[in-house]
């Protein structure tokens, strides 16, 4: 047989080239070699360059490419797919045609040559997610969540991507475990720090005062706090209904 011998013929799926016959696992075995199979011309499987040392490159020309114009990281590119014949070196000119997330199709431009490359473009991001469930009113602590990489197409819109964002802030609702924590889920509010300027609403339904205090601890809105009544210097405890107010039953 012209072309490319194996060891393993039982192996072999056979796949007509231009009249020649050339196995998949022959053309893998060649790319794996790190040499060009030819059978006296330039082997076209199905209208597509295979496994060769060219197409070979092409993933890291893709993977450079969406580094550099998109915002991401972690890219995961299958399949490749060459509808023609490339030049060598780096293309003048890639073009999204469709995509790039998904099946994407890329023409790249040499010497005013254009072929179509497609591929299957996966991206991965950091996401945020519940170690175990939680009631409303919790305030995130550092244990209560853990990172995961997930398809950007997959994640939920909002989606917290760093724990410090979410860590001190209380939820919304209650949630179950497992799941992506999205922005919506916490109230907006900072942690409140030790030592901040804080007016102190002192009273019940029918009557309350309002005096200047500062806060003895960090605080969380929606969580009591301890703080000083600056007129008398006396500490009280009351719940930190914002971030600049705390409300002191009598």
């Amino acid at each position: 047989m012209e072309g490319i011998m194996t060891e393993k013929p039982e192996l072999m799926q056979r796949h007509v080239v231009k009249g020649r016959v050339m196995s998949r696992q022959g053309i893998q075995y060649c790319a794996k070699l790190g040499v060009v199979c030819f059978s006296g011309m330039v082997l076209v499987l199905f209208g597509f360059i295979s496994l060769s040392a060219a197409a070979l490159s092409v993933d890291d020309i893709i993977k450079a490419h969406l580094t550099e114009n998109y915002p991401w990281e972690n890219i995961e590119i299958e399949n490749i797919r060459i509808m023609g014949e490339l030049g060598e070196g780096q293309p003048e000119k890639i073009i999204v045609e469709k995509g790039p997330i998904g099946k994407a199709v890329f023409s790249f431009y040499t010497s005013g040559n254009r072929v179509l490359v497609k591929a299957n473009i996966k991206v991965y991001d950091w996401i945020v997610k519940s170690r175990r469930s939680f009631s409303k009113g919790h305030v995130f602590g550092e244990d209560d969540m853990y990172r995961e990489k997930m398809e950007i197409d997959k994640m939920p819109r909002s989606a917290v991507k760093h724990p410090e964002k979410i860590i001190g802030q209380s939820l919304k609702r209650s949630i179950a475990a497992n799941i992506p924590v999205v922005e919506n889920m916490v109230e907006k509010y900072k942690p409140v720090k030790r030592g901040k300027m804080v007016e102190l609403v002192i009273g019940n339904e029918g009557f309350s005062i309002s005096v200047s205090g500062k806060t003895k601890e960090k605080g969380y809105v929606g969580k009591s706090v301890k703080a000083v009544n600056l007129s008398t210097k006396k500490v009280v405890t009351g719940i930190l209904i914002d971030e600049s107010t705390v409300k002191v039953k009598l």
